[in-house]
C-alpha cells in the first residue's frame, strides 16, 4: 500500500481568547480571527480552507512522533486452547513476552528525545497493560529502583512507581476502543477454527465472528478513537504518543489514518509481537511512516541458563538411575500470519537431555531490526475484489 496517502486533517473550527499560553489549535484560530472581515456570511472573518492552511494548522498541533506497538507474546499466543476457559481480556504475558516488552522499552527510549514528554494510550486488556509496564521499566525499573523495590505494600509500591514515572515526563491512560477484536466470550477451539476458515473466503474485513466483531466493527470504533486522539493533539498534551494495542487494532488504525482502501487493508499483515510502527512529523503538517522495528529473536541452549544446583541435582539423578531425564519445552514465540489470527503459534517441542551435550533451546530477545515499509501478506492470503466495469463486462 502507498504509505503516503493523505492523512486525517485537524479541526480548525475552535475559538479561544488571545494569550501567549494557548494551545496550538487556539493560537491558529486566533490568527484567523485577526483577518479583515469580508462579508457577514462568513461570520466576520476570512475562512481559509486551502491545503496549505490546513497543513499549517496541523504543523502546530501534531506530535513529533506517534508510535504504534503491539503487545508482547501472550499466553493465548502460545496455547489457543486457553481461550476456552479464560477470557481474552485476562490473557497475560509469557516470560518471553515480558522480555519482548522490556526490549521494546529500551528501543523506544532510544528513539525519543530525553527532554520530551511521552503519553501512552493503552488497551485495557491484561497483556497490553503488562506490555506497558515492561516498556516503561526502561525509564524506571521497579525491580531495580531501591525505593520502589523496597516497598513491601504492593499498592503503595505501584503508586510510588507511577509517581516516579510521571515525574520523568510519562503520562498514560487506558482506552477500550483500541482493544482486541472480539471473538466471542469463551471460545470453542473447533468453532473458532471453522470461523477463521470461513473468514478467508468471506473477506477478513467484513466477516463477523459468532457473538463477536468483524474488522469493520473495529474500524468504526477506531474511527471515533482517532477523533479523540486529534483533540488530544490539539491540547498539546505531550510531544510524543505511544499506542499499546493489538495486531488488528494497529492494522485498522493505519488503514483509517492513511485512508487505505479495503483492498489495501487486505494486503496488510498484522504486526508481530512488540513490533513498533513509527509515524513521524515531517515538519510540514503531516505524520509520515518512518519505518517499523521488528524484534530479533534467537535460540539459546537451555543448559546455559541452568543453575549450579540444577546441574548438581541432574548429576546425582543420573548416577542413581543410570540414564538421563527427558522433558519438553516450548521454545518458539507466536508469529502473526496474514489472517490476523490473535497469535498463530508455531510451537516446537524438544526433548531436554541432562547430559553435557544438551541441545534443547529456548527463544530469547536479542534486539530490534528496522524496516522501511509495512509488512504485507503473502499473495496466497490476499483476496482481491472482482468488480465489473459494466453489465456486459466478463470477469472470472
Amino acid at each position: 500500500p502507498n504509505n503516503d496517502n493523505e492523512e486525517e486533517e485537524g479541526n480548525d473550527n475552535n475559538t479561544a481568547s488571545s494569550t501567549n499560553k494557548l494551545c496550538p489549535s487556539q493560537q491558529y484560530t486566533n490568527s484567523l480571527l485577526k483577518n479583515k472581515p469580508t462579508s457577514s456570511s462568513n461570520f466576520g472573518y476570512t475562512r481559509r480552507n486551502s491545503t496549505e492552511e490546513k497543513l499549517h494548522f496541523n504543523a502546530n498541533c501534531l506530535p513529533n512522533k506517534l508510535i504504534l506497538l503491539r503487545h508482547g507474546q501472550s499466553e493465548g499466543n502460545v496455547d489457543e486452547l486457553l481461550y476456552a476457559t479464560r477470557p481474552d481480556n485476562a490473557m497475560r504475558l509469557t516470560k518471553l513476552g515480558w522480555e519482548m516488552a522490556r526490549m521494546a522499552g529500551r528501543a523506544l527510549k532510544q528513539q525519543l528525545d530525553p527532554n520530551e514528554t511521552v503519553h501512552f494510550i493503552v488497551s485495557p486488556y491484561a497483556r497490553t497493560v503488562e506490555t506497558f509496564h515492561g516498556i516503561v521499566s526502561a525509564w524506571c525499573d521497579p525491580d531495580v529502583d531501591e525505593e520502589v523495590s523496597g516497598m513491601r505494600n504492593r499498592s503503595k509500591r505501584l503508586k510510588l512507581w507511577y509517581t516516579k514515572l510521571m515525574d520523568m515526563g510519562l503520562t498514560w491512560h487506558e482506552d477500550p476502543r483500541i482493544r482486541e477484536q472480539d471473538f466471542g466470550n469463551y471460545q470453542d477451539p473447533q468453532v473458532i477454527k471453522k470461523a477463521k476458515a470461513e473468514r478467508h473466503k468471506f473477506g477478513s474485513f467484513y466477516y463477523r465472528f459468532p457473538h463477536g466483531e468483524s474488522a469493520s466493527d473495529v474500524f468504526d470504533r477506531v474511527s471515533t478513537f482517532l477523533d479523540s486522539l486529534w483533540r488530544s493533539f490539539e491540547s498539546g498534551r505531550a510531544q510524543n504518543y505511544v499506542l499499546v494495542a493489538h495486531g488488528i487494532s494497529v492494522r485498522v488504525f493505519l488503514s483509517r489514518y492513511f485512508r487505505y482502501s479495503i483492498d489495501q487493508f487486505h494486503m496488510l499483515a498484522n504486526p508481530r509481537n512488540c513490533e513498533m510502527i513509527t509515524l513521524a512529523h515531517d515538519g510540514l503538517g503531516r505524520l509520515k511512516l518512518d519505518g517499523r522495528c521488528e524484534l530479533e529473536l534467537s535460540e539459546v541452549p537451555v543448559r546455559e541458563e541452568a543453575t549450579e544446583h540444577d546441574e548438581e541435582r541432574e548429576k546425582h539423578w543420573e548416577e542413581a538411575n543410570g540414564n538421563t531425564a527427558n522433558g519438553t519445552i516450548n521454545d518458539r514465540g507466536a508469529r502473526m500470519n496474514g489472517n490476523e489470527k490473535k497469535g498463530d503459534t508455531q510451537q516446537k517441542k524438544t526433548k531436554v537431555p541432562t547430559s553435557a551435550t544438551a541441545t534443547a533451546t529456548r527463544t530469547v530477545v536479542t534486539g530490534y531490526k528496522k524496516h522501511s515499509r509495512l509488512r504485507t501478506l503473502p499473495p496466497k492470503y490476499m483476496r482481491p475484489r472482482t468488480v465489473r466495469m459494466c453489465y456486459s463486462d466478463t470477469v472470472t
